[in-house]
């Protein structure tokens, strides 16, 4: 870990870090240019269209199991990203009833990332209590 940063992500990854139950896969990148990227979001009809916190949680804080990812996986405690719009919807077979595109920049004062090039997926592991700036639903 790269310095006092380590002590600013959600408890539920904090407590698997303190007990050696986490490692960052190598590679990962505490200080970086921010990226542009795109995730999925859910919204329904008059749901306020501003992006928050909420619609940046891991599978870890949401409680809940990836079908394509393993909780001791360290991906299962980051966010999902991709740099191409495409990729993203192809990956989770757009268009979906309720989801939709948000667009935005990846920055390292929200936390260290995890970037495949080729698959052009970014992992985000947010700091806790962070505020998501930047990012908003695609029009289209």
């Amino acid at each position: 870990m790269e310095d006092a940063n380590q002590f600013k992500f959600p408890s539920i990854l904090m407590n698997k870090i303190d007990s050696k139950e986490f490692e960052f896969p190598v590679g990962t990148l505490f200080s970086y240019e921010p990226i542009a990227a795109y995730r999925a979001i859910t919204r329904k009809d008059g749901e306020s269209p501003d992006i928050t916190r909420t619609d940046f949680m891991s599978y870890a804080e949401l409680g809940k199991k990836g079908r394509s990812i393993d909780i001791n996986d360290p991906h299962y405690y980051g966010v999902s990203l991709y740099k191409d719009k495409k990729l993203l919807e192809n990956a989770l077979k757009f268009p979906r009833p309720n989801w939709k595109v948000a667009e935005g920049m990846v920055y390292f004062e929200g936390g260290p990332i995890d970037v495949n090039e080729k698959t052009e997926h970014i992992c985000w592991w947010l700091y806790d209590n962070i505020e998501i700036k930047g990012f908003s639903i695609c029009l289209e």
